[in-house]
């Protein structure tokens, strides 16, 4: 019986991720490290493990599984990596952290990510919660900031009236009262 080989395994592996079948896709992803594992353990096969071990990380954290991510996103911050997809791979860990609570090392993994360049597709949900960490550190000026990118980013990411009520709360920090009014009629208009 012919074995498939481990490239084949991952591109059917990446094609369920793509097609929106996350829990599939990571399943494939799994049985492809059990099957193959000792030729990813090779010089030969780690290009492979690395693909393997970043695409199960973003697969878990679209899947809401940040504490089985986190392990494997800290693993892949050591990868050598495109800047584009460690762009990626710093916002990944950034939201990790957020939505662990641990906010200082979120916005560490925000600043990195924003400093190789983060893609038009993650800017709305990346500026987001990098506002949303900066205002949880009480930084109101750099978050409100963060929220009007936010905004102005597209209609991707968070739902609007989470931004508007983002931006109202930290107006409000800031003693922006009328602004914070404004931004609360908003989040009610999208909430309609």
């Amino acid at each position: 019986m012919n074995e498939s080989p481990p490239e084949k395994d991952f591109c059917a592996a990446y094609a369920l991720l793509e097609q929106g079948h996350k829990e599939d896709g990571l399943e494939a992803l799994q049985k492809l490290l059990v099957k193959h594992g000792l030729w990813l353990k090779t010089a030969a096969g780690r290009p492979l493990y690395e693909a393997v071990q970043v695409q199960r990380a973003f697969s878990l954290m679209h899947l809401k599984k940040n504490l089985e991510a986190r392990a494997l996103l800290e693993e892949a911050a050591q990868f050598e990596l495109s800047a584009e997809v460690r762009s990626a791979l710093h916002c990944h860990l950034g939201r990790c952290y957020h939505e662990l609570g641990l906010y200082e090392l979120a916005r560490g993994q925000f600043e990195r990510a924003n400093v190789l360049g983060v893609s038009e597709e993650w800017q709305p949900v990346f500026h987001y919660y990098h506002g949303y960490t900066l205002y949880e550190l009480k930084e109101f000026h750099r978050a409100k900031r963060e929220f009007i990118l936010c905004l102005q980013s597209g209609s991707s990411g968070p739902d609007p009236t989470l931004r508007y009520a983002m931006l109202a709360a930290v107006s409000r920090k800031l003693g922006e009262h009328a602004e914070a009014a404004e931004y609360e009629r908003q989040a009610k208009v999208f909430k309609r």
